[in-house]
């Protein structure tokens, strides 16, 4: 391990932290019941990432909920945080799905770079799993998958790429399902800028990341695998089914039709990759009538 990388690597967590505690004390104007622009009062913190921090708020003309977003990344900026900004709402004026947020307002706020979107309705992957341990049979988790198919071939009809795929922007209410989060959506036709490519990926990043950020059709995909696996891990018992601190990989550890591990090879890349989302949906419908029997 050289020293320029030591170095490399305790720079990028200085400033990431010099970034965090900026962003908390930006926090301070949003705080829960404040009215941002005379017009959404913010009535609680959703979330933060690497690129912004989401609040729940309500209109308080229409009386209606909406997602507000303070873009301000961790890394790059202002003027990383403008290309988030422009990318993202830009974006999401390109699309148009019930599943997916629709863009409301834009607007500059305190000098930080704000936009209100739609509010989706149900919970997110994450908090079924995590915190209220819910678990998905093989069945229930293709079927999660396939109605999830359907909006990436949306996005992908329109040259857009979601990149971000993963149990915390797939958000569940009853039978339907919704994809969030656009702040990493990319077009698919258009070449990435340099600075695109040294502030998303680098060099040292693990494998999984640099293949989830990949301008490709595969990298939803991609993504779309490791959700399922998720799923599918919900009913496993590591305690019954293998020693402690054992790690035998998904193919030993899962008991799957076979057209399901084949389905997983593809999505993870590991076979064949898919090239259009309607093999996978042709291929996950015929292992639900296997299943089904």
């Amino acid at each position: 391990m050289s020293i320029r990388y030591i170095w490399k690597q305790l720079w990028r967590s200085l400033n990431k932290k010099t970034n965090e505690a900026v962003r908390l004390w930006d926090d301070l104007w949003f705080r829960e019941g404040s009215i941002i622009t005379g017009r959404y009062r913010i009535e609680r913190k959703l979330g933060m990432g690497s690129y912004g921090v989401a609040y729940l708020c309500r209109d308080v003309r229409s009386g209606q909920r909406c997602v507000m977003k303070r873009v301000t990344p961790l890394r790059g900026g202002t003027q990383r945080a403008q290309f988030i900004y422009a990318k993202e709402t830009g974006m999401l004026e390109l699309l148009s799905h019930p599943a997916i947020p629709a863009l409301y307002s834009k607007f500059r706020y305190r000098n930080h770079l704000c936009f209100t979107m739609e509010f989706m309705e149900g919970k997110s992957l994450d908090t079924l799993l995590f915190q209220e341990q819910c678990t998905f049979t093989e069945r229930e988790s293709l079927l999660l998958i396939r109605r999830l198919l359907p909006i990436v071939a949306y996005m992908h009809s329109v040259g857009i790429l979601h990149r971000d795929i993963n149990i915390a922007n797939v958000v569940v209410e009853g039978e339907r399902v919704k994809l969030i989060d656009l702040g990493l959506a990319r077009e698919l036709a258009n070449a990435e800028s340099v600075v695109e490519d040294v502030l998303d990926v680098e060099a040292d990043d693990p494998s999984e990341k640099i293949l989830r950020r990949t301008i490709h059709v595969t990298s939803d995909y991609y993504a779309v695998g490791h959700l399922l696996l998720f799923l599918l891990y919900s009913t496993y018992d590591q305690k019954e089914q293998a020693p402690a601190g054992a790690d035998r990989g998904w193919e030993l550890e899962l008991t799957l039709h076979p057209g399901t591990k084949k389905l997983l090879r593809r999505l993870l890349l590991t076979e064949q990759p898919y090239v259009n989302v309607q093999d996978i949906i042709i291929d996950v419908n015929q292992i639900l009538l296997y299943l089904k029997t």
